[in-house]
């Protein structure tokens, strides 16, 4: 039957450490103390202890050894009473001597069989005794075993000095030592495995393990040699009542008594915390808080009910700054017979009545734009002196507009302006006889339409100006939309009227379908034929304009803070953000702090149309203004402030609040089912080709009226964006962006720098400059048309008729046919009709006539043909000839030049 080692070992009566070393020096297969060993293993194993090898008796020499002296002395059991543990072999001659005395003892056979058979340990140190010195620890071991408080002092001995059971305690009967013979000493075994590192040969000198820092604490072995004091005896009575206790107990490890395990893990965590701080946490220190109070219920001073609101709040919040729910808030709202939810806004005023509702007040936080400009609201001014009107000039391309007012001003503008049409606004102050008009021209091309809004909105009086020989046009329409929305008086100028074939009734019928009736027909609009050639009507105009200005009353506080709108906005080189500013009330002076739409500034220079510089600028007067960071946006409202400071803190709000408009307008966009479904099946279509393109132009609104222009080009296919562009010259960033994103750079009355022009030459970006808007627009829709996937359409070139068939081996069948139409050519396409039905449409593969190849055949001619992959041609059957033609398409815009 197979036994474990540590079962031999108790039988042998060593250690089971020790009888594993034992086997695996005789070449038995052992790991620990738990394997298993078969008979015949075991057998061997006994054999072993019980014939020891002979071996050679070395030479005897008095080596003395340094004794440690360890907490706990581990002692040795013996028969009467056990014997310290202690690392000490006598020499042959002293274990003589002590012998008989030992062999008087109580012992069975049986034990003093095992004892004798005990090997002797491998590393061992020894130390000479005299004789009077062993018979004293005999003694002391006997006594020992007589003490009758043995298992009382035992316990408190491990206490305070916990040891370990020796290794006769793995041995239940009783047994005798030996001193002629060394025994090991077994350490007490734990659960987790022990490394045992291998022993070294036995004629070598034993050395003593080094005390290492292990978490055990250790032990103090018994000093035998020690001379003897007055407490000796005490202690060594005690420590043998302990190991008596210990062997008594049994080694068992689910035996030790509870004050044992306890000790031995006091010691365990003591040895770990040794040369360690130990921190005592502080101690919470208990108040006494008195008997329970009932909760007092406090309601806020009436000085600090108020709710701070920035601009506006949603109800869930507004709920929470009344420390309310929300239910409860929704249903006291509920009955002012408002229905809200967690997300909606409410704005200041209607949150100051519900706040009242709670005896709450509302403040608003937010930036009090108007408040910093003092603006006044509903001012009086029939007190304030008359302002002079504020004319703008309006009507279709080529109409005459410019050369209307180039006789007023008695200049030629319009020879200065490319292509001979208006690309700018143009404001210019006139004096007619002891009065000032501001003349503004706009351009009368459909890509300015913005541009002529801006003038309709910004003016008192519109000059709308008809050609007598075209009459009504399509801008002549658009413009007097824009009059009827801005709610300003008009006057019609029909120009032109030298010419023969002016017709002047016609342009009053034309205008009458629109709204604008003659005065002489019952009306209230003035008409006055004019000719800017001739100066033919022009006073009859300009007093027409004086009379409207005197009725209308025009007055302007000019002492106030200046404020205008934005004609114009430009850069130029040398000189910064050039602005066009019409001064509306008040008076701008040179040196004052302005705010123009997001961007700021100093007034540094003021200049009027001419040239000539100002030192202030009053109601209705144009001028230019240097000393803006950036460039406005035409249309923009200028602002005069008091320092630079607010000024910085009013753009600073509009940044913001146009931010947070965009991330609401991105966030309120939903997408319906049907708009998923669209956008998923264009997505898996072909992708949209897109024509890359940069502008710069000369003024910020021509390039406005560009952009807006060439983004309406294209259709489902092709498409344009303006990737980039401003105001200013083509700098060589602008080319690098183009090289990248395979752009275009398109320049309205701008040139490259020279580096540019370079870089675009070494990249091969291509860059076009034009200084007619028409042309500009023509350019990039040839562009896109070239961009268009072609039209294929389908050409009829012939038809033939089979007169009969032949079938070919390897070739197939060949129709022997006669041309009755057109003509048939080779590599065309067939179409096979038989009873008017379609049967086979493909490719002609060969086309012969007799037994020569031939490229076409005309009407009246016979020729044999095949079809590819068909041979089912019967007599009779029709073959009609066509080719696929590629033609070229065109964009459907709605811009009419």
């Amino acid at each position: 039957m197979a036994k474990k080692v540590y079962e031999l070992a108790n039988e042998i009566g060593v250690g089971a450490l020790d009888l594993v070393e034992k086997l695996k020096s005789m070449g038995f297969n052992v790991r620990n103390h738990m394997a298993s060993l078969t008979d015949e293993e075991a057998a061997k194993a006994l054999a072993a202890y019980a014939t020891p090898e002979k071996k050679a008796s070395p030479v005897k020499k008095a080596v003395v050894r340094k004794v440690i002296k360890k907490e706990a002395p581990p002692v040795e059991e013996a028969p009467a009473a056990p014997v310290a543990k202690e690392e000490v072999t006598e020499t042959p001659v002293t274990a003589k001597v002590a012998a008989p005395e030992v062999a008087a003892a109580p012992t069975t056979p049986a034990a003093s069989a095992e004892v004798e058979d005990a090997s002797k340990p491998k590393v061992v140190t020894v130390k000479r005794k005299t004789k009077a010195q062993k018979e004293d620890e005999i003694q002391r071991a006997v006594e020992a075993k007589e003490e009758a408080a043995a298992e009382k002092a035992a316990q408190q001995a491990a206490r305070e000095n916990p040891v370990e059971p020796t290794a006769a305690s793995y041995n239940t009967s009783a047994k005798v030592r030996d001193p002629k013979k060394d025994y090991y000493e077994e350490k007490r075994h734990t659960f987790t495995p022990i490394f045992v590192p291998e022993e070294k040969k036995k004629d070598e000198p034993s050395q003593e393990k080094k005390p290492t820092e292990n978490r055990l604490p250790p032990r103090r072995p018994m000093d035998e040699s020690a001379p003897v004091e007055t407490e000796e005896e005490k202690d060594k009575k005690r420590m043998g009542d302990l190991a008596a206790a210990i062997g008594k107990k049994g080694v068992g490890a689910g035996k030790k008594d509870l004050t044992v395990i306890r000790a031995d893990e006091e010691l365990k965590y003591a040895s770990a915390l040794v040369g360690k701080a130990i921190y005592t946490p502080p101690k919470k220190k208990k108040i006494y808080s008195g008997p329970t109070q009932k909760t007092l219920i406090t309601e806020v001073k009436e000085s600090k009910r108020v709710i701070q609101v920035h601009g506006v709040v949603t109800a869930e919040n507004l709920a929470e700054k009344l420390s309310v729910r929300f239910e409860s808030f929704a249903n006291r709202v509920l009955e002012m017979n408002l229905l809200v939810r967690p997300d909606d806004y409410i704005g200041v005023k209607l949150a100051g009545e519900i706040a009242a509702l709670y005896n709450y007040r509302v403040e608003d936080v937010a930036f009090n734009e108007e408040a910093v400009l003092n603006k006044k609201a509903g001012e009086d001014k029939s007190a304030y002196p008359v302002r002079n009107p504020i004319i703008t000039i309006m009507g279709h391309v080529d109409h005459g507009k410019t050369s209307l007012l180039d006789y007023i001003r008695k200049e030629k503008v319009a020879a200065g302006e490319a292509g001979g049409i208006t690309q700018h606004i143009g404001a210019y102050s006139v004096k007619v006889k002891d009065a000032m008009l501001t003349f503004l021209d706009t351009p009368g091309h459909a890509a300015f339409a913005a541009m002529r809004q801006r003038g309709a909105n910004v003016t008192d009086i519109v000059v709308l100006v008809v050609a007598a020989d075209d009459g009504v046009m399509p801008q002549t329409v658009e413009s007097i939309r824009f009059i009827k929305n801005a709610e300003v008086p008009v006057i019609v100028a029909v120009n032109k009227i030298d010419k023969p074939a002016a017709n002047p009734d016609k342009v009053k019928q034309g205008l009458t379908e629109h709204g604008l009736l003659p005065e002489e027909w019952g009306g209230e609009t003035q008409y006055v034929n004019v000719s800017a050639l001739t100066g033919q009507g022009i006073d009859d105009l300009l007093e027409a304009i004086q009379l409207q200005a005197e009725i209308m009353e025009l007055r302007e506080n000019p002492k106030g803070a200046a404020e205008g709108i934005v004609i114009e906005s430009k850069i130029e080189v040398g000189r910064g953000p050039v602005t066009t500013i019409l001064v509306q009330k008040g008076t701008l002076n040179k040196g004052d702090s302005i705010v123009v739409g997001e961007t700021s500034g100093r007034a540094r220079s003021l200049m009027d149309y001419t040239g000539k510089m100002l030192n202030s600028a009053g109601p209705s007067t144009p001028v230019q203004v240097l000393g803006l960071e950036n460039v406005p946006t035409p249309g923009d409202i200028l602002n005069v402030v008091k320092n630079e400071r607010e000024a910085q803190k009013i753009v600073d709000n509009r940044i913001a609040e146009r931010k947070a408009l965009a991330n609401t307008s991105v966030e309120a966009k939903k997408v319906s089912l049907e708009d998923f479904f669209a956008t998923a099946q264009n997505n898996s279509e072909a992708e949209k080709k897109v024509l890359k393109l940069i502008i710069r132009s000369d003024v910020q609104g021509s390039y406005e009226a560009i952009k807006t222009s060439v983004e309406r080009l294209g259709n489902s296919e092709v498409s344009v964006e303006v990737i980039s562009g401003g105001v200013g010259a083509i700098t060589d960033n602008d080319v690098n962006l183009a090289a990248n994103s395979q752009g275009f750079i398109l320049g309205f009355n701008m040139r490259p720098v020279t580096t540019a022009r370079r870089i675009a030459e070494e990249k091969g970006v291509d860059i076009k400059t034009y200084s007619i808007i028409y042309e500009l627009i023509n350019d990039v829709t040839l562009a896109l048309e070239g961009m268009l996937t072609p039209e294929r359409v389908e050409k009829y070139i012939g038809r033939a008729q089979v007169k009969e068939t032949f079938s070919i081996p390897k070739v197939g069948t060949i129709a022997g046919t006669a041309v009755v139409d057109g003509k048939i050519e080779r590599g065309c396409n067939i179409r096979l009709l038989r009873d008017g039905k379609i049967i086979y449409d493909g490719k002609l593969t060969t086309l012969k006539r007799f037994k020569d190849e031939v490229k076409e055949v005309k009407n009246g001619y016979e020729c044999g043909m095949s079809l590819e992959n068909f041979n089912d041609i019967k007599v009779e059957d029709l073959i009609e000839a066509y080719v696929m033609e590629e033609k070229k398409r065109t964009l459907t815009s709605d811009l009419t030049l």
